[in-house]
């Protein structure tokens, strides 16, 4: 399976054999699919939609923004302010760890 030139957009195989479904993207199975919703409005010229939902060991998110995340998550992850104010951190401690990619 080959992405469109057109548009860049993955391509997608789903196989289901019984109680077993596989998920493909540009050929490569997906592990860890718990389960998937697939969308297709069409009243409205759109691509179709597929909302996969994976079960994972770890996460790891790189990115400058920060974002709330749900609540189920709170009690594993305390505010950089609260360490600071609490004093295992200095604010040139915390700097220097995001620096070094660290945090």
């Amino acid at each position: 399976m080959r992405r469109s030139k057109e548009n860049n957009l993955p391509s997608v195989r789903i196989e289901n054999r019984g109680a077993l479904t596989k998920v493909y993207v540009d050929g490569e199975e997906l592990h860890g699919v718990k389960s998937i919703e697939f969308l297709h409005d069409k009243t409205v010229r759109s691509f179709p939609i597929l909302k996969i939902e994976l079960m994972t060991e770890c996460i790891t998110i790189d990115t400058a923004q920060v974002f709330e995340l749900p609540e189920i998550y709170h009690p594993f992850y305390v505010s950089s302010d609260k360490l600071i104010d609490a004093g295992f951190l200095t604010l040139d401690q915390l700097n220097e760890l995001v620096d070094k990619g660290l945090l």
